[in-house]
């Protein structure tokens, strides 16, 4: 294909202080406020287009229109209801939702149980609790694994690596426990912190559209293809009850793949995006985003307020 010239914003958390999408969790994210004031300098300063729009030009080959923006938001959390849909509704504006292919007795998301276990307890009391909860094989797992990324990532990111990678299999069955110790009944947090069929439905009724995000949501440079090919289907068979095909997709955490453009297109996807900050793709499985937390108003890079 040629180059793809495409701005992406890429959100997940938009919620104030003490709304019904921060729920009393403690996780933060970009304030409504915040998210609406870049809503508003792109439909002004970009022309905003949907997911059918770049579908159709991915498939027949046609130009998108000069200073296209995409806007995208990941993991299909409640805030993409309550706060996002009814901000890009009253702008006539479309936005394409990647959720993840979850019910509610599956639970949360690893990485999800993380960002509340950090509210409730903090790194380092979530931190500690963990290595508590380790045997010693694994504790020497989780000082390698340490070791190794802490030239490239903050404290807070090397802790959720090595529970995202290295040791993602015990973190999953640890973290639930600490989760009904500490907040509740996971099952009934996911019905409240993902979105529901009929939030969905109504959303796709007003113009919005959603992608695949995998089920699990893991590194898909950390699993092998069987796994990745597990994943991708869980979406694609979501999918098929949201909206027509061919679908878009994006990596969990940004991970890349070489196996992951061919699955997909197995599964009947025709793009994927990542987390590569870029506005010029060279393929359309490979089609990079902006941090919307690492954005001012204006859509100029300033820091990130979070990572996932």
């Amino acid at each position: 294909m040629k180059p793809l010239s495409l701005a992406v914003p890429m959100y997940h958390y938009v919620r104030d202080p003490g709304d019904q999408a921060k729920a009393g969790s403690g996780i933060p994210g970009l304030p409504v406020s915040h998210f609406e004031a870049q809503l508003n300098h792109v439909t002004q300063h970009h022309t905003v287009i949907s997911w059918l729009d770049l579908k159709q030009s991915l498939l027949e080959q046609k130009p998108l229109p000069p200073s296209a923006c995409l806007l995208t938001f990941d993991d299909g959390v409640c805030d993409h209801y309550l706060n996002v849909f009814p901000a890009l509704k009253a702008r006539g504006a479309s936005g394409l939702f990647f959720a993840l292919a979850r019910q509610p007795k599956d639970g949360l998301a690893l990485g999800h149980k993380i960002h509340f276990l950090l509210a409730r307890l903090s790194l380092v009391g979530l931190r500690e609790a963990i290595r508590l909860r380790l045997n010693s094989a694994l504790q020497e797992v989780y000082t390698q694994a340490e070791a190794q990324y802490q030239a490239k990532y903050s404290e807070l990111d090397v802790f959720k690596a090595i529970l995202q990678r290295d040791l993602s299999v015990e973190a999953e069955f640890l973290l639930s426990q600490l989760f009904a110790e500490h907040i509740g009944s996971e099952e009934k947090m996911a019905g409240d912190y993902y979105l529901m069929a009929e939030q969905i439905a109504e959303m796709t009724a007003n113009g919005m559209h959603f992608g695949g995000h995998s089920r699990s949501h893991p590194w898909f440079d950390w699993v092998d293809a069987d796994s990745q090919a597990e994943e991708i289907k869980a979406s694609a068979d979501w999918l098929r009850r949201i909206e027509p095909g061919p679908w878009s997709f994006a990596y969990p955490y940004g991970g890349l793949s070489p196996h992951a453009p061919q699955l997909l297109q197995a599964h009947g996807f025709v793009a994927a995006f990542t987390t590569v900050a870029q506005v010029e793709h060279a393929g359309q499985f490979l089609i990079g985003r902006l941090d919307g937390e690492a954005l001012s108003p204006g859509l100029t890079p300033t820091h990130s307020l979070a990572g996932y």
